[in-house]
C-alpha cells in the first residue's frame, strides 16, 4: 500500500482541481464534443457524430475533473531549478500514452526564457520540450541514477520535470496482453487466459519480468503488481519534483491538462496559434506501433462503460481487486470494473 500520508496530500489537490471551471454537463446532446471537433478541425460523418458518447456519459467513465498527482511539488521545482535549465520529459510504463503526452507538450507548451533565448523557429527541444526523461520514459524511476540516453548524457537530471502518464489497470492489462513489450509472464493472448495474475495450479502470483536497456531488470509479483511497482517508484520514493496524469485525461481533457502540467514547470502556453490536438494516432510516426487510433476512435474506445469483471476471467477479476493498490486506483480516480 502506499502510505497514508500520500492520500491525505494527494486528495487535497485533485479537491483545488474541483474548483477548476469545467464544461457543462449535457445529458442528452454532443454540443460540447462536437465543439471540441469542430476546434481539433476534424470533421465527423453523420453516422460517426451518431456514435459519438453523449459528455455526461463521458464523465460517468471517466470523471469530471483531470486527476493530477503532486502538483505541490511544482513550486519547488520552480524553485530549485533556473529557468533557462527547465525541460519537461514523458515517463510512463508501457501502453500508457507517453508519445502522447509529448506530442501535446511539444505543441501546445514552451518555457518563456527558453523561446526568448533561441528566437523563433527552433525545435520543440530548445523549448524546453524532450521527448522523454533522461533515463529512458518506459524505464522505471529506481533505476533513474544509473542510466542515461544516448542523447540525454550531458543533461542534469534534476533539471527535468517527469511528467508520468498512467492508464486505468484493466485497460492497461488488455494492452499489455496484446503487446507486453520487454514485460515476460506465463500468459495467453487471449482474454480468458490473459493477465493471468496468478498461476492456477499452485495459485499464487505469476511473476513477470522486465528487462529493460544494458541488462537492467524488475521482478514483479504479477502484472498487477508491476502497475502498483512501477508507479510506487515515483510515489513512494521519489525525493525530486514530478507529475502524474492519466492517459484518460490527455484524451477527453487535453487542454485542462496540458495547460496545469505546462504551467508546473513555469511554462506558458503558446498564444501564437489555436491550442493543437493530436489528431492522429500520436504512435504513428512509432515503428512497430499500434497507428489505427487517433482522436476519435479514440473518444469511441475509451468512453466505453468497463464490461462485466473488465472482460477478464473471474479468477483474473478477483485477482486484480486483491493485488491492485487501493490507495492509488483511489487517487487516480479509477474503479474495479461491476461483478457479473
Amino acid at each position: 500500500m502506499l502510505p497514508l500520508k500520500d492520500t491525505e496530500m494527494h486528495n487535497e489537490t485533485n479537491d483545488e482541481q474541483k474548483q477548476e471551471p469545467m464544461a457543462e454537463v449535457e445529458d442528452d446532446e454532443r454540443g460540447h464534443i462536437l465543439e471540441i471537433f469542430k476546434e481539433a478541425e476534424v470533421n465527423l460523418t453523420s453516422d460517426q457524430i451518431e456514435a459519438l458518447p453523449t459528455w455526461s456519459q463521458v464523465q460517468e467513465v471517466v470523471g469530471t475533473h483531470p486527476y493530477i498527482l503532486n502538483l505541490e511539488s511544482c513550486a519547488r521545482y520552480r524553485e530549485l531549478v533556473p529557468p533557462l535549465e527547465r525541460m519537461l520529459g514523458s515517463a510512463g510504463s508501457f501502453n500508457t500514452g507517453t508519445n502522447l503526452v509529448t506530442h501535446l507538450l511539444k505543441q501546445n507548451c514552451e518555457i518563456p526564457e527558453r523561446r526568448e533565448k533561441c528566437g523563433p523557429h527552433e525545435s520543440k527541444e530548445c523549448y524546453g520540450m524532450r521527448w522523454q526523461v533522461p533515463w529512458g520514459k518506459h524505464t522505471p524511476a529506481k533505476f533513474r541514477n544509473q542510466h542515461a540516453t544516448e542523447k540525454a548524457q550531458k543533461i542534469k537530471k534534476e533539471y527535468i520535470l517527469p511528467v508520468v502518464t498512467m492508464r486505468n489497470p484493466y485497460s492497461w492489462f488488455k494492452s499489455m496482453c496484446h503487446n507486453s513489450y520487454a514485460a515476460r509472464w506465463r500468459h495467453g493472448k487471449q482474454d480468458t487466459n490473459c493477465p493471468k495474475l496468478k498461476d492456477p495450479d499452485v495459485q499464487r502470483w505469476n511473476p513477470v519480468t522486465v528487462r529493460y536497456g544494458e541488462g537492467r531488470e524488475d521482478d514483479h509479483a504479477s502484472l498487477a503488481h508491476m502497475w502498483n511497482d512501477w508507479y510506487g517508484y515515483y510515489l513512494n520514493d521519489a525525493d525530486y519534483p514530478y507529475v502524474v496524469v492519466r492517459m484518460e485525461d490527455l484524451v477527453f481533457y487535453p487542454k485542462e491538462t496540458i495547460r496545469q502540467v505546462c504551467e508546473c514547470a513555469g511554462g506558458k502556453i503558446r498564444t501564437d496559434q489555436p491550442f493543437k490536438f493530436v489528431v492522429e494516432s500520436a504512435k504513428k510516426d512509432s515503428p512497430g506501433h499500434d497507428k489505427t487510433t487517433g482522436i476519435y476512435e479514440a473518444w469511441i474506445k475509451y468512453s466505453k462503460p468497463a464490461p462485466a469483471m473488465g472482460g477478464f476471467a473471474e479468477a483474473d477479476f478477483l485477482d486484480s481487486q486483491e493485488a491492485l493498490n487501493r490507495t492509488l486506483m483511489k487517487l487516480m480516480g479509477y474503479r474495479h470494473p461491476p461483478a457479473a
